[in-house]
């Protein structure tokens, strides 16, 4: 056993663990126990830990916390800071032994075992604790301290079902003392290494890496999640969530060249990036193409940055992707079957093209394990799009070059039922055909409150359609958890242009019209021409 002197409480560390271990006794008193001390293993101090399993009597223990609910006065049998020791015999050298909680429900103050820890014996004693319960904190089948409850005279005994609520509250707390010992282990071997340079360095890497989302927009198309990001190796890793017009949605997943900060900056400017590129409504291919020539410009020709950008359509049930470097892309199918869509490999971004090398294809049928399938496709022109089926309940596995999954998406499919579409012939009669068509659906659908502002925005787009392009005009409607979608495409590859007219002009209004109708507005460039869209919010 080490002395009894409290431990140095000048290091940040060793005040964060007792601040953890606060925590804890916070949560049980005065809502679990009359009392808690909570005691940590003394390695932890040091970022150390014992080694998995049961510990020892010559382990020691250190109190982090100790707390009554009759106020901070009252004192614990060990002052926070001082070894606290748990003898052989007793309750709390038992959980530690063998790793199992102790619930005495009805304390005998004659007990044996009591008499070797008499300055505990004597405490509980003036206090009138009569039930306690023993609790070992473990975190990954490491020991990390010892938490103790007591209830005094005029409280009921402790049970199973307080032994349930407190063994919940001692796992809690057991992740959190872990975290605090890995964050103490990590600042040490910094210090060791590279000075208060590195900490402020290990610093500005976590805080650019908070920017990355834990939780992603809610949108029907699909339901996302990300995979574990750790620290190290991964600091430029990085993955969004962005959804686009026509309820649409965009997977990304990429890495940054370098390490530390150099790579958790370059994370970040990628990531504005790929916002900013989406918001235009690209494709994959032309997104990349724009994003090569941005990491070009900020990092130079030799960057080893990658990409993945796919776009999901869950009116179509059909993804078209591209991608720069070592991302992959799997599909688990609703049926068990995995595949692997033929992506083109492309050299990194920023990179100067080289010489395509064979490769073999990927099978893409692989049933096997998810971790046994290889790359596949062959080098191809840069940023080729790649077409494929994602049928709802498929699930969309977006991956690094090092095979870490970083972004998974169960897809979802609108219902035949919200989707509505016209083709219109190029006359001017057909803008009061559909004004009625549109009027119909909305009827169908329950949302009169919108066909006012709907049929003038379909007039408004559709008699533009007809005075700047040639050939059918496509109507369609497209009825969203949150939003009424409308969308007219045409022929033409030139954009509506919204313009200011004077009070005398008689028309060039059309534009503004709708933009005050609707809460959003674009247009999107396709092979055949271009698709105008508007959102509106349905009524809540």
């Amino acid at each position: 056993m080490t002395s009894t002197t409290l431990a140095p409480a000048t290091d940040a560390s060793s005040r964060t663990l007792f601040r953890a271990a606060r925590k804890l006794a916070d949560a049980a008193v005065p809502r679990l126990a009359d009392a808690t001390s909570v005691d940590v293993v003394d390695l932890l101090l040091q970022g150390g830990a014992p080694p998995p399993g049961p510990v020892d009597a010559t382990t020691a223990l250190r109190r982090a916390a100790f707390l009554s609910r009759r106020g901070p006065d009252v004192r614990g049998a060990y002052a926070v800071g001082e070894v606290s020791p748990a003898p052989p015999a007793t309750p709390y050298h038992h959980a530690l032994s063998d790793l199992r909680p102790r619930l005495i429900r009805d304390l005998n103050h004659d007990a044996g075992w009591l008499a070797r820890d008499p300055r505990r014996a004597r405490r509980m004693r003036a206090v009138g604790a009569h039930s306690v319960l023993v609790l070992p904190l473990m975190a990954g089948g490491v020991v990390l301290g010892l938490f103790v409850l007591y209830r005094r005279s005029g409280s009921s005994p402790f049970d199973e079902t307080d032994l349930q609520e407190a063994a919940r509250l001692a796992d809690d707390a057991a992740r959190c003392l872990e975290t605090v010992r890995r964050r103490i282990c990590r600042v040490r071997r910094v210090r060791g290494v590279g000075g208060v340079r590195r900490i402020e360095e290990d610093a500005l890497v976590r805080h650019l890496r908070r920017s990355m989302p834990d939780e992603f927009p809610a949108v029907s198309a699909l339901e996302a999640a990300h995979g574990r990001l750790p620290a190290g190796a991964a600091d430029g890793q990085w993955y969004d969530v962005l959804p686009l017009a026509g309820a649409r949605v965009a997977l990304v997943v990429g890495t940054a060249d370098g390490d530390g900060a150099h790579a958790a900056v370059a994370m970040n400017r990628l990531r504005a990036a790929v916002t900013t590129l989406a918001a235009l409504d690209l494709p994959p291919d032309e997104l990349l193409a724009h994003l090569d020539d941005v990491v070009t410009r900020l990092s130079g020709p030799r960057s080893g940055a990658s990409c993945l950008y796919v776009i999901y359509d869950p009116a179509t049930q059909r993804c078209v992707s591209a991608r720069a470097g070592g991302p992959t892309l799997l599909v688990a199918h609703p049926d068990g079957g995995v595949s692997v869509p033929g992506l083109a490999a492309h050299p990194p971004l920023g990179a100067e093209p080289s010489e395509p090398e064979p490769m073999e294809p990927g099978d893409p049928s692989g049933t096997g394990e998810l971790g046994e399938l290889g790359e596949p496709g062959e080098m191809g022109e840069p940023y080729e799009n790649t077409e494929f089926s994602a049928p709802a309940g498929s699930l969309l596995i977006l991956r690094c070059g090092d095979r870490r999954t970083l972004l998974l998406a169960r897809t979802r499919a609108l219902p035949a039922d919200d989707v509505a579409t016209l083709t219109l012939p190029p006359d001017p009669a057909a803008v009061s055909d559909a004004r009625a068509w549109a009027a119909g659906r909305l009827a169908a659908w329950a949302l009169d409150d919108l066909v006012d502002s709907t049929t003038l925005v379909v007039s408004e787009l559709v008699t533009n359609a007809l005075r700047y392009s040639t050939g059918p005009i496509g109507l369609r409607l497209v009825r969203d958890a949150r939003t009424l979608i409308c969308e007219v495409s045409d022929s033409s590859g030139s954009g509506p242009h919204r313009r200011r007219p004077q009070a005398t002009d008689e028309g060039g209004r059309g534009l503004s019209i709708v933009t005050r109708l609707t809460q959003h507005q674009g247009t999107r460039y396709t092979s055949s021409g271009k698709i105008v869209w508007t959102e509106q919010s349905l009524p809540t």
